[in-house]
């Protein structure tokens, strides 16, 4: 038993005051290393609407130690399994490595899924932590073709 879609029922009135946001999301492919340097991948980007809201960590609860914490909020994604992503069924939607570009230019990590209800109510929410450098946002390089047999290499002669 599902029981009730409250997410639902209160999408309307939340929009109404606080409107979803348009924003880039990066996800995450893999990883190289070469030579100990680490090389993150990511998909071609996609746009979605998100509900980014304050984290109730971001309360000043550590005023001693406000400098060194990192900036927060919660983000709300719509998730749901009929939701396909490159052909293949991502659920959640967003995953930890994961990086968005919001309107106003400022990138975030993905650092948390807060909580996943993609199978019963098709929405996620996500912990992000600003970014203060730009990351670098690259897809992974397309796999060089297999040499055919049947060909003779360039440096040999026929």
């Amino acid at each position: 038993m599902l029981g009730m879609n409250l997410h639902a029922i209160v999408r309307g009135s939340i929009t109404s005051v606080h409107p979803d946001e348009t924003v880039t999301l990066y996800q995450s492919d893999g990883q190289a290393v070469a030579y100990g340097r680490v090389t993150p991948y990511y998909k071609e980007p996609i746009t979605i609407a998100a509900q980014i809201q304050p984290n109730a960590e971001n309360s000043l609860d550590h005023s001693e130690n406000v400098p060194d914490m990192p900036h927060t909020e919660q983000m709300f994604v719509d998730s749901s399994q009929l939701l396909p992503v490159d052909g293949i069924s991502r659920v959640p939607l967003c995953r930890t490595g994961d990086i968005i570009q919001r309107e106003d230019g400022t990138y975030w990590h993905i650092s948390k899924v807060l909580e996943d209800w993609s199978a019963h109510a098709g929405w996620a929410n996500f912990e992000i932590t600003q970014l203060v450098t730009p990351p670098v946002l690259q897809t992974r390089p397309a796999p060089e073709p297999e040499p055919d047999p049947e060909e003779p290499d360039e440096g040999e002669e026929n």
